[in-house]
């Protein structure tokens, strides 16, 4: 199958080897690329801190390509969403990595659960954010009445496409469009709505990391779209492998 993925170009290419070994052709479409404040960084790391909380592995990369990763931050407690944000850290060189199941507010319950059994109380805890994101984290920190700070470290800028290069996607037919945000979804149907052929993907399914961005799509194209049970890679590549009949 023909596959879309919309994940910024670094995680994109690590989706699209996992699905060439799948078996599908992979077709990047990129439609954001990330801005790092590594100054905003800095500054927030040189505070008095308990421990991390990252939503995404783009955080890591941001303290990875500053050079950041001082021994007494790399043993820091670092809560991880999920275990690809986990992996990252891991391989950026932190030593005590906790992965949540891949949700905002499953990964507040745990840290609230963590670090009250540690210490009997939450303090200090700094959360390395990215912008625009979810805001079911902090929200159910603050209802958990867990202290903590947000920094916002990265932003996703959205990407032109220009004609010539959206032609170079529309001369083979795309079977399936993997979204893993709202505000990819957003940007993806912004962009295919404002081209005269844009009918052609009426046949395409679309397949969400989550409800939320289920619910995001336009109504025109829900009859094709469907959600992940969970919000992980590996639940929307079972749903493609069903879409594939493998």
């Amino acid at each position: 199958m023909r596959v879309v993925v919309t994940r910024p170009r670094a995680s994109g290419e690590k989706t699209a080897a996992l699905l060439r070994e799948r078996g599908h052709e992979p077709v990047l479409i990129p439609l954001t690329e990330p801005v790092h404040h590594a100054d905003v960084a800095i500054d927030a790391l040189a505070r008095p801190l308990q421990a991390l909380a990252v939503t995404s592995a783009e955080a890591i990369r941001v303290l990875a390509g500053a050079g950041l990763a001082a021994p007494a931050i790399l043993h820091m407690p670092l809560f991880a969403v999920g275990t690809a944000s986990a992996e990252a850290a891991r391989k950026a060189g932190f030593h005590n990595v906790t992965a949540g199941d891949s949700d905002g507010p499953a990964l507040a319950q745990l840290i609230a659960d963590q670090m009250r059994s540690d210490t009997g109380s939450c303090s200090n805890l700094l959360y390395l954010a990215g912008t625009p994101r979810d805001a079911g984290f902090e929200k159910r920190l603050s209802e958990l009445m867990v202290p903590f700070e947000t920094v916002e470290v990265y932003e996703m800028q959205p990407l032109y496409w220009n004609p010539t290069q959206w032609e170079g996607f529309t001369d083979k037919q795309i079977d399936v469009v993997l979204l893993y945000s709202s505000e990819a979804a957003r940007l993806f149907f912004k962009l295919v709505t404002s081209q005269p052929v844009f009918k052609q993907w009426d046949h395409c399914k679309f397949i969400c990391i989550s409800k939320k961005v289920l619910s995001d799509i336009p109504p025109a194209f829900q009859h094709n779209a469907m959600a992940s049970t969970a919000p992980s890679e590996a639940e929307m590549f079972d749903l493609l492998d069903l879409l594939a009949g493998t």
